[in-house]
């Protein structure tokens, strides 16, 4: 099967390709992640494609790219709205406001989170990771709402080996800058929707 694959929103208002299999796989168990993730998707008229890596533990299903692996191919500024975690939140993530999709847990100039959940194969079927949905490692477990109903693999922090994966994109030495899509970049974060910080 190729490794081209295809991301879109259960609607179809947001769709881009990727011309290679994911850099990184795992989900997230942080109380940032699964906190956006669950108040997008309680919105009212939530029909979206969930980014829950499990209904149980509600950890967040994401795969990571480089910028350059990215085309967005369809994109409309009045589908797509954005949600950070708290007043002085830094990070946003684009969601489908027709559908309710949240379409990336991270998109910035060097590398983006992806849904995993939205991606499908060159022939329409659905993506799966390598060794299944089971095997996905389980990441920032420590941060977890409920660290107990995580099965293995499971790891309390970011492991090395996804670290060392990491860093090269978060730094910019890999990736070429072009993963600058505007409509996927909030024009004032300050009036960004507030996901609430309810575990202080």
């Amino acid at each position: 099967m190729s490794d081209d694959l295809t991301m879109k929103c259960k609607c179809g208002a947001f769709e881009a390709k990727f011309d290679t299999a994911p850099r990184i796989i795992f989900n997230c168990q942080c109380h940032s992640c699964v906190s956006v993730c669950k108040s997008i998707e309680s919105k009212e008229g939530f029909d979206g494609i969930s980014c829950k890596s499990d209904e149980d533990t509600g950890g967040v299903a994401m795969a990571i790219y480089k910028s350059n692996n990215c085309t967005v191919v369809k994109s409309d500024k009045d589908s797509i709205d954005f949600m950070k975690v708290g007043e002085k939140g830094k990070m946003w993530r684009p969601y489908c406001t027709k559908c309710g999709t949240m379409l990336f847990n991270v998109y910035l100039p060097n590398w983006c989170a992806v849904n995993r959940n939205c991606l499908t194969n060159s022939d329409g079927s659905a993506y799966v990771p390598p060794g299944g949905k089971d095997k996905v490692i389980n990441i920032n477990c420590k941060s977890a709402f409920d660290p107990d109903k995580i099965g293995e693999p499971k790891h309390n922090a970011v492991p090395f080996g996804i670290l060392f994966k990491f860093l090269p994109s978060i730094l910019g030495l890999i990736g070429d800058g072009s993963n600058t899509e505007a409509n996927l970049i909030p024009e004032d974060l300050d009036k960004v929707e507030v996901s609430p910080i309810t575990w202080e």
